[in-house]
């Protein structure tokens, strides 16, 4: 019994200590990625600089340059992740919901798309799979055409086409909400760029211009704080959607321009304006005998057209 009444208390000292111990290991891995993952990502902002002025230079080398980027920048916080096992993983999209217990159902339908949407991202420039099929520079930033694809408009029924961007160099704001009742508050960090403007200038088989479909810019799906939901998400990189109509049977190819505005740090505000050029693919386009309803203006630098009668 004497012995007992010895062991006990040094196996619950020695469990104490241990836990303390054990506690104290994983808040400084946890220290430790945050601070290795902040340096990794200013490296990043750093090296990216020359992919965007290949935008510019040489558009054909800037998918390829972004490939690299990313190879490199994954690899190393897959060593990061090495050094620190001990770590917390990513949070899952079950946790990042479990932490909302009060959100309505719109607004966890609205965090799983939006989860969804930046996984789906982060996955493919991890894997490799980054291929813009066209590359614009304009105002020190850079615009990939990521992809165009058919499918069902998500605000409405009918058909569209979905068009995926990137846009690189956006500027990242820093913001912290109030909790209730005054106390401290959450920081929240964002991408911040206005698009002002989208126009696609649709031109016929015989090269001149056939219509015009333009909207305000602003993308149907825009993920701006991309790191909010994946920590190791890359920074400076906006990845959006925009939805719009079904071309013409007659568009050959399609010409996009779009206008960003990007807000500086004092009262002044910079303009973007990039333009790319793209052969119209046959899934892009209505189906036959499907009349195309978008108003189609005539450019006013062409002669007026005469009279065959």
């Amino acid at each position: 019994m004497r012995l007992l009444r010895v062991l006990v208390p040094l196996v619950i000292a020695v469990g104490v200590l241990l836990a303390a111990w054990l506690s104290f290991r994983t808040r400084s891995e946890q220290l430790s990625v945050r601070a290795e993952r902040a340096a990794l990502k200013r490296e990043f902002v750093e090296r990216a600089l020359p992919a965007r002025a290949l935008a510019v230079e040489r558009p054909r080398e800037a998918g390829e340059e972004a490939r690299t980027l990313f190879r490199w920048y994954f690899d190393e916080l897959q060593a990061m992740r090495n050094r620190h096992p001990g770590a917390a993983p990513e949070p899952s999209l079950v946790a990042l919901l479990a932490q909302r217990p009060k959100a309505t159902p719109s607004d966890r339908q609205t965090l799983e798309e939006f989860y969804r949407f930046a996984e789906e991202r982060f996955g493919a420039m991890r894997a490799g799979r980054y291929d813009p099929l066209r590359v614009a520079g304009g105002g020190g930033l850079r615009l990939d055409l990521l992809g165009v694809e058919p499918g069902n408009h998500p605000a409405g029924p009918g058909r569209g086409l979905r068009i995926d961007f990137a846009l690189w160099g956006v500027p990242r704001r820093s913001e912290r909400e109030a909790q209730p009742g005054g106390r401290g508050g959450v920081e929240r960090a964002a991408l911040v760029a206005s698009f002002r403007r989208l126009t696609l200038h649709l031109v016929g088989g015989d090269g001149k211009p056939y219509g015009e479909m333009s909207s305000s810019g602003e993308p149907y799906l825009k993920l701006a704080d991309p790191e909010r939901l994946l920590e190791d998400f890359p920074p400076g990189i906006l990845f959006g959607t925009w939805w719009v109509e079904p071309f013409p049977r007659e568009a050959a190819r399609v010409k996009l321009a779009l206008e960003v505005q990007v807000p500086g740090s004092a009262a002044v505000s910079s303009d973007a304006c990039f333009s790319c050029d793209v052969p119209v693919a046959e899934e892009w386009k209505l189906a036959p005998g499907v009349p195309f309803q978008a108003q189609t203006r005539v450019d006013p630098s062409l002669p007026p057209a005469r009279d065959k009668r």
